[in-house]
């Protein structure tokens, strides 16, 4: 099959922009194996031929979202608003991966030049011209993507100014404005921004506290216009993306935001006492943070409650009734997949409803198969008494205690306070005792799963992993972290979803970490139940979507006595290494944290205590008081590196697997002093 330029036909990009993607989605498949086999490609340096076509894909991608016209249309006008507005505003990647953008776009275009316009009809008559301008930024094209000089577009702006030039550039606001602004956009917009995997940039400032702040401040006081359609809907997703970072560094012990979030109750508390809370927005903010409960304090939640019982909606008292309750129950259960996504549904809905209105709820839930499966997993609430108040129910007919509930009441019974595993464990037994025998959910068969990826082990010992699977003609995604000291978090299992769509994820992720790799699964099998011992030992609780890509996954282990992961990293060495090994490595070692792989490998002292005037210490001082003790927590990490070479299918990576079990035995084995280690020496250059 030849060539053909991409071509929209009768398809409206801006009415169906899922046909328009898909089909460009078909059009790039088809002309990557011929860009593969090209002289032009076969030119390239081994850097710039790693991406493989992918800067191309983004280039069409972009072109196509945000101008959407055939690739004929394609003139430089259009590639310089790719190249110096959208590449630097779209995409965060290391500077070794920028360097190979532009090299990568002329060859595929060259190749496009060659095979569309070399005999009599010119089918890209813009194509010269594009590639004339690709030429003109190569040299340059790292300081027009980093913005030096002012050129990318958030360079040299204050926040206010960056707000209002992304929502409304052709209109001026007044500072004070920027919420309301930020909320119009995100309503209009909406449905547009969640087709994208990750929130749209003029976004991104709500990580900061200071903004977080005010957005809060905004919707929990003068609320939003609930007559604005999607208003609802946008407010709920800017606060999820506000306090998804917050959070984050709460677990992670970030001091400074953890004080924050106290200063933010207090003043929500002292606000509701003067009846200057708006309930509209009080009410999306609590569903917000139905997913953070455990970082919220006794005294918050208190207040949580005793707002939703001053401000519930009243309601005809046979809106109230059991019957009632249990046929609106019936009516969503009927819509919904699975138990999984009922618990998804109801999360928001019932995290802080008391233990007596989850009983009746609880009643009304088990009337079916899909509704008890999922109580069971609602026992995961890191509030006892609620907890309590669903083992109730349950006890009161162990005979209708379905199989798979069975086999996940016995799995998941040591992440439950004593008092409910004491319940369950009765439960337990007299469901045995009626003749019902546990059994576990069919995993995905191996050939559903389509890739699995791993990034390495970054400075703060984080892992991410992701697989896509296919769902009848749709495909799924499951993320997570694995944290040390910590175990598995931010877990994510999303809905079927077109195929395009969960490749826009994977996109991201590889962008965004260029040390992200295709890996066996058996990588995943083997280290899984460690993290979730992990867990165990934390105290950091698991949810229905671990439990449910435990049960996808297949993973039988799920109470492991050990949390020591050298018991699967220290059989990749056979015997003690050689000296010349150990030189060998030595040497190789003093560069990794100069690579993609190492970049983010520094001790920060403030994580491991106070450390007055550090420029001024020396080098001795700084390498006793924060390297050294750090010595045992890099050896598991270069550990676990290790691992992750070996199960990666890119096999130069996998003859990395030594020279990472390598460094771990010296740190972990041998009595070579730490300031004799070069990996030692590099963190602490790159933490200096």
């Amino acid at each position: 099959m030849a060539i053909k330029p991409f071509q929209l036909g009768n398809i409206d990009q801006s009415e169906d922009p899922d046909a328009a993607n898909v089909k460009l989605d078909q059009w790039l498949d088809a002309t990557r194996p011929f860009y593969l086999a090209s002289p032009e490609y076969q030119k390239l340096s081994k850097a710039n031929k790693k991406g493989e076509g992918s800067w191309f894909d983004m280039f069409m991608n972009l072109y196509l979202n945000y101008i959407g016209t055939d690739l004929k249309d394609l003139d430089v006008d259009a590639a310089e608003e790719l190249m110096r507005d959208l590449f630097p505003r779209k995409l965060i990647c290391s500077d070794t991966q920028a360097k190979t953008i532009v090299p990568e776009l002329i060859a595929y275009w060259q190749l496009l030049h060659r095979i569309l316009n070399g005999g009599k009809q010119r089918r890209l008559k813009h194509a010269e011209s594009v590639i004339t301008f690709l030429e003109s930024i190569r040299k340059d094209y790292l300081s027009i993507y980093k913005g030096d000089g002012n050129g990318h577009p958030f360079a040299g702006m204050d926040f206010n100014t960056l707000m209002q030039a992304a929502l409304n550039p052709a209109t001026h606001h007044d500072d004070d404005d920027w919420v309301a602004n930020l909320i119009a956009d995100a309503a209009h917009h909406l449905p547009d921004y969640k087709q994208k995997p990750s929130p749209p940039d003029h976004w991104l400032p709500l990580r900061e506290l200071s903004n977080v702040a005010e957005l809060l401040d905004y919707v929990c006081h003068i609320g939003f216009d609930p007559n604005l359609p999607n208003a609802e809907e946008a407010v709920f997703e800017l606060l999820n993306c506000a306090c998804q970072d917050v959070f984050m560094q709460i677990r992670q012990g970030a001091p400074h935001a953890q004080k924050f979030w106290q200063t933010i109750e207090q003043q929500i508390i002292v606000s509701g006492e003067d009846n200057a809370l708006a309930p509209e927005g009080m009410s999306v903010l609590f569903a917000v943070l139905s997913t953070h409960k455990q970082f919220l304090s006794p005294e918050f939640l208190n207040f949580i409650h005793q707002w939703h019982m001053d401000n519930v909606t009243e309601m005809a008292p046979d809106e109230l009734t059991p019957e009632a309750v249990e046929q609106a129950l019936q009516s969503m259960i009927s819509e919904i997949p699975d138990e999984f996504a009922l618990v998804s549904a109801l999360q928001e809905q019932l995290a802080f409803i008391p233990p007596e209105g989850l009983e009746l709820i609880t009643h009304a839930l088990i009337t079916s198969e899909k509704g008890l499966n999922g109580t069971a997993l609602m026992m995961l609430d890191d509030n006892q008494e609620r907890a309590m108040s669903i083992v109730k129910v349950l006890s009161h007919n162990p005979a209708a205690i379905t199989p798979v509930t069975l086999a996940r009441l016995i799995r998941i019974r040591n992440w439950l306070a004593a008092p409910v595993k004491s319940k369950v464990d009765k439960l337990v037994q007299a469901a045995r005792k009626k003749g019902i025998a546990p059994q576990s959910p069919q995993p995905l068969p191996a050939s559903n799963i389509l890739e699995t990826y791993m990034s390495a082990v970054d400075g703060s010992g984080a892992q991410g992993a992701m697989l896509t699977f296919r769902d009848g003609k749709l495909q799924r995604l499951i993320s997570f972290v694995l944290k040390e000291s910590v175990g598995i978090v931010d877990v994510l299992v999303t809905p079927p979803a077109p195929k395009r769509q969960i490749q826009q994820y994977v996109s991201m992720m590889k962008q965004q970490d260029a040390a992200a790799e295709k890996v066996s699964l058996e990588l995943i099998h083997k280290q899984l139940p460690f993290f979730l011992a992990l867990n165990l030992k934390s105290d950091v609780a698991i949810d229905h979507e671990l439990v449910q890509v435990m049960e996808l996954l297949g993973v039988e282990s799920w109470n492991p006595e050990s949390t020591d992961l050298a018991t699967l990293f220290d059989p990749l060495l056979s015997e003690t290494p050689s000296p010349a090994d150990i030189a060998s490595v030595q040497k190789r070692s003093a560069k990794w944290t100069q690579s993609a792989v190492g970049q983010s490998w520094f001790e920060d002292p403030d994580m491991i205590g106070p450390f007055r005037k550090l420029n001024t210490r020396s080098n001795e001082a700084f390498f006793a008081e924060v390297i050294e003790p750090a010595r045992g927590k890099w050896a598991e990490r270069l550990g676990r590196m290790a691992l992750w070479a070996h199960y990666s299918t890119n096999k130069n990576r996998q003859k990395q697997s030594t020279d990472y079990a390598i460094a771990n035995w010296l740190l972990a084995h041998s009595d070579m002093p730490a300031h004799d280690i070069s990996l030692l020496n590099a963190i602490a250059r790159n933490s200096m």
